[in-house]
């Protein structure tokens, strides 16, 4: 998400937002199984709640998916996002801090990027641990 004064007007694209994350979703490495497949199983949608401690305002909120199918080669990965106006209400305070600019959050290089999924044709990142690209969610 990030904090816009007139989210109708907003540029998504603008470099000067500040993007926080609120929720991420990778791979379960007890069942081998990725954010995207849990997204299948629900219809192809995916939840996150906002905050409560959220301060109040305009947001621009960025929906990611990142396919791996492919990401063993630079420029493999393929980034699939998508982007919607929200206005949060409330009582909240938080302001968060860890955020990041778009482009610039991730490159092609990064650990969780250019990365060999494939175990023995399996897509499970040998259940090793997988860490999302970008900041971690914020926390109340």
């Amino acid at each position: 998400m990030a904090r816009v004064d007139d989210a109708a007007n907003a540029d998504s694209n603008d470099p000067g937002l500040r993007w926080f994350k609120i929720a991420e979703d990778g791979l379960d490495t007890a069942t081998g199984t990725w954010g995207v497949d849990r997204m299948i199983a629900q219809g192809g949608w995916a939840y996150a709640r906002v905050p409560e401690c959220l301060e109040a305002g305009e947001y621009l909120v960025r929906q990611e998916l990142l396919a791996l199918h492919s990401a063993y080669d630079r420029m493999g990965a393929q980034f699939y996002q998508s982007c919607a106006q929200v206005n949060v209400t409330g009582g909240g305070s938080y302001v968060p801090t860890e955020t990041v600019s778009i482009p610039g959050a991730y490159g092609q290089e990064d650990p969780g990027v250019l990365i060999q999924i494939w175990v023995n044709g399996v897509p499970d990142n040998g259940r090793k641990t997988y860490v999302v690209p970008g900041p971690r969610p914020m926390r109340c």
